[in-house]
């Protein structure tokens, strides 16, 4: 009978103890609480490495597209669907039935020009002059913040711009309220 009670004892002494389940969630809120920042960074980087990545997709879709047509292509759609002759190029011009059956695409994915998560592309590409007095081809991202613009200047531009308002180099931002419109200078016209 002792055995039987011992083995009863040793039975309810089984558990954790109050204090030991506090310490260990205390000690997971700590880490919680200093690794969330990090992790936070690292995918606002990851989304910014994302949306430069498009934008070069884009810039080597654009010539692709200039190597088969002959023409700068007029929105992000004739990047990833085939062309018509209703449809115009950069300088609104229509594209001649000859050119449009040269369509070799798509020449991006549809993902590419998707929204990232940083920003929305705009449909159609706009050309803009550069400060070489070049015209380009230029792809516009709306409602970018700063630090994101900060971040892909970083990897397109090398961080050519000490200034978050940058009206110099390939990636250019302007401010609207608290987000703002980014343009990349992607392909010289010429």
């Amino acid at each position: 009978m002792i055995r039987k009670s011992t083995h009863h004892k040793s039975a309810a002494k089984r558990g954790f103890t109050l204090a030991e389940v506090l310490v260990t969630l205390s000690i997971i809120a700590i880490m919680a609480a200093v690794l969330l920042p990090a992790l936070n960074s690292q995918i606002a980087k990851g989304d910014a490495g994302r949306v430069a990545s498009d934008l070069t997709n884009i810039q080597t879709g654009a010539q692709a597209f200039l190597s088969d047509v002959h023409r700068y292509p007029g929105s992000l759609a004739h990047l990833t669907t085939a062309i018509t002759g209703s449809q115009n190029d950069l300088v609104g011009q229509a594209y001649p039935p000859t050119l449009a059956s040269k369509w070799k695409g798509p020449y991006v994915a549809k993902e590419a020009v998707s929204p990232s998560g940083v920003g929305n592309f705009q449909g159609n590409f706009t050309s803009v002059t550069g400060a070489n007095a070049v015209p380009y081809l230029t792809v516009t991202l709306l409602n970018v913040v700063a630090t994101d613009f900060a971040r892909i200047e970083d990897l397109l531009d090398e961080g050519a711009s000490s200034t978050v308002s940058s009206t110099t180099g390939l990636v250019r931002w302007v401010a609207s309220g608290t987000t703002g419109t980014l343009t990349y200078l992607a392909l010289p016209i010429q």
